[in-house]
């Protein structure tokens, strides 16, 4: 019966330990872009407010979710290309479709143009809002 050698055990283990944590976690494949975004200004401002809250973006991947202090208002996909970002939330309910223009959302799926992205702030146009969202 031959034994293994210390030196070959410890190269194992560490192969094994490489493979068990290689893989684990989802890079961030939109760069910036991906994480939670705070809504600081939508011009023009949007004259009902249905959710008086604090009201926040979260890219991830290819989701876009709309949330807001206390709360998520829906969840829907994004294609995020260059210098575009198309939203589209398909399981929109009337009351969730009256706070979508809260977030500069006024039609839905809607394509914004993406004027200013670093680590700390987001800068987004539609042919009729522009929305200044912060990195939360």
């Amino acid at each position: 019966m031959t034994s293994i050698r210390p030196h070959t055990f410890l190269l194992i283990i560490a192969i094994l330990f490489l493979f068990l944590t290689s893989g684990c976690q989802k890079s961030p494949i939109n760069g910036d872009l991906d994480g939670q975004w705070q809504v600081m200004e939508v011009s023009p401002a949007h004259a009902e407010t249905p959710i008086d809250a604090r009201l926040y973006y979260c890219f991830y991947l290819h989701v876009c979710q709309l949330n807001y202090y206390g709360g998520t208002l829906t969840t829907g996909s994004m294609d995020y290309s260059g210098d575009h970002i198309t939203l589209s939330f398909p399981d929109t309910s009337e009351e969730t479709a009256a706070g979508l223009p809260q977030y500069g959302i006024p039609t839905n799926p809607v394509t914004f143009t993406v004027n200013r992205l670093d680590s700390k702030s987001l800068i987004l146009r539609s042919a009729t809002t522009t929305v200044t969202l912060r990195k939360f």
